[in-house]
């Protein structure tokens, strides 16, 4: 990470006191949910990549159990290079779909060093993965994050977001505390998309009490998302969402570099 990257992280960051209203500050474990093909797994590396901007040593569970061919375990190695310790299901599961997690979340849970990050399957089977740890999250502090794509059927509209927020905590005993608009159309997508998608995570998170932390939008379009958000009266940070899980026929793929959607 570049100096002036790291700055940009460590201002996004900063951003999240401006919810100071709803969470004061970030909590020890950061869980990531959302609907398949949302990008929870992509804004769980970028939020690793703040955590680690600000000096923080960070942690990650892989708990997503419903595609292991997409999840955290495609780029251990790459990122325990980095310095960042991954958490996995034990080696003889680690590619299976089974509801196989790990038992040193609690242990990551109960020290006191560096951030949690959880990234979490976003249905029934996602939820109950992470029901286990319920009482170690709750005694810990916690924030659970809704990732949405506002352009996904299941999440286009206030309705479909909370019907999925209503079963994830239903299940899983937790309550989801933020939203972010992941809103796009894979290389279709304009700065006009993501303002268009942010707007009705906006929509979704007025009706429920939520705060939109953050907008993803691909680095290319920063600089024209900016102009739109500012016509737009949007107020919500607007994230440089660089992939990491790169489908298997990308270049780039399995963490070779970051996309920059050029």
């Amino acid at each position: 990470m570049n100096a002036s990257e790291r700055e940009l992280f460590s201002q996004l960051m900063a951003s999240f006191q401006t919810f100071a209203s709803t969470l004061d500050k970030w909590p020890k474990a950061v869980a990531v949910t959302g609907a398949l093909g949302s990008g929870k797994t992509e804004w769980v590396l970028n939020l690793a990549l703040g955590f680690e901007a600000i000096g923080e040593r960070v942690t990650i569970a892989d708990l997503d159990i419903i595609n292991p061919y997409f999840c955290i375990r495609q780029v251990t190695d790459a990122l325990g290079a980095r310095g960042f310790n991954i958490i996995m299901p034990p080696e003889n599961a680690r590619w299976s779909d089974m509801t196989v997690v790990s038992p040193k979340i609690s242990s990551a849970l109960a020290t006191d060093e560096g951030r949690l990050l959880l990234d979490i399957g976003g249905d029934a089977e996602g939820a109950l993965a992470l029901k286990q740890f319920e009482p170690d999250i709750r005694g810990a502090g916690y924030l659970l994050i809704l990732v949405i794509n506002a352009f996904r059927p299941q999440t286009s509209s206030v309705r479909g977001v909370r019907a999925m927020l209503e079963k994830m905590e239903s299940i899983c005993g937790l309550s989801v505390g933020a939203l972010i608009s992941n809103s796009h159309l894979m290389d279709e997508t304009t700065a006009e998309h993501c303002a268009d998608g942010v707007e009705t995570v906006l929509e979704a998170g007025n009706e429920l009490g939520l705060p939109v932390l953050y907008a993803g939008v691909p680095p290319r379009l920063l600089p024209e998302a900016a102009s739109v958000w500012k016509s737009r009266n949007i107020t919500v940070p607007c994230w440089p969402l660089s992939r990491y899980m790169m489908l298997p026929w990308e270049e780039g793929a399995m963490w070779s570099r970051p996309s920059t959607g050029e």
